[in-house]
């Protein structure tokens, strides 16, 4: 039988998420978001009914996502929970990266079954590329029959699952933020630098463009120690010494991520072995010293 999806939420991901089920078979009958407009926009994609008020459309939905943001999601759970419209099977998900399935507990008391399901992708837009989802991996948590729900989602949308403990949640999205957020952060920092070379912003992308392109493949392919390079990499002590003096000049307010991240990245040599240690040391006095 094909499953009846409603979304709470028609943000990027449920315009992701929803477009993508639909493709696999599933059934979206409902949209519901504060603002009409949103979800009248996205529920007219499949024919869906679309509402401001969840509870409206969620008592015959099978799987319903709360794709609200972080902090929402405990408020439209506990609101729909006071209105009693949940059900037994129902599957409860919520796609928050930092918080856990526990945060939608009250469900349980209906026999609905609450999980978070996070998928470890960005959602830059409101839009769909049918080729996208495929291989990106769903980090899942809850308990054992809601996972097992949601690892059958996964395999339909052909990515794939990764279970992890529910007090490790946060953590696991600190890592994405340093992976994902805090990449795009440093690259803004680079256009930023080229256009002090008196570089168009435009034409900065189009210049790093490959070199981040294949720093990601090696990453991928080798892992982050053998796809290193760079000065500290190297031990081009005179190098870094003349990099601090232009931060100094030109971006005093990037020299502390320039520090902090090659102290780190020194760590990383050390680890590989391939630098003579009298530069190791010279390296990490630099780093410590300079302010």
């Amino acid at each position: 039988m094909r499953k009846r999806v409603v979304f709470i939420g028609a943000g990027k991901v449920a315009w992701y998420l929803s477009h993508a089920l639909h493709k696999y078979g599933y059934i979206i009958s409902g949209i519901s978001s504060r603002k009409i407009s949103s979800a009248k926009k996205l529920a007219s994609r499949f024919g869906a009914e679309f509402t401001s008020q969840p509870e409206d459309i969620v008592k015959n939905a099978d799987i319903i996502f709360i794709t609200t943001p972080d902090s929402e999601i405990k408020n439209v759970a506990k609101n729909l929970c006071m209105k009693h419209v949940f059900k037994k099977k129902q599957l409860i998900i919520h796609t928050s990266g930092l918080l856990g399935a526990k945060i939608l507990d009250c469900v349980k008391k209906y026999d609905a079954l609450p999980l978070s399901m996070h998928p470890t992708f960005s959602f830059s837009s409101r839009s769909f590329n049918e080729d996208k989802l495929t291989g990106v991996w769903f980090v899942l948590e809850g308990g054992a029959e809601p996972i097992q729900l949601g690892k059958r989602i996964v395999r339909d949308l052909g990515g794939k699952f990764l279970v992890i403990e529910s007090d490790k949640k946060q953590l696991y999205h600190l890592a994405l933020v340093f992976a994902s957020n805090f990449f795009v952060g440093i690259e803004d920092m680079a256009t930023d630098l080229l256009k002090k070379c008196g570089i168009k912003k435009k034409d900065a992308v189009k210049l790093i463009k490959p070199l981040v392109e294949v720093t990601a493949k090696n990453i991928c392919a080798t892992g982050t120690l053998k796809a290193l390079t760079g000065p500290v990499e190297r031990g081009d002590i005179d190098t870094i010494k003349k990099h601090l003096e232009l931060l100094s000049e030109h971006a005093q307010p990037y020299k502390k991520a320039y520090l902090e991240l090659s102290k780190h990245i020194l760590n990383m040599v050390e680890e590989k072995g391939e630098i003579e240690k009298k530069k190791i040391r010279v390296m990490k006095k630099i780093l410590k010293i300079r302010k």
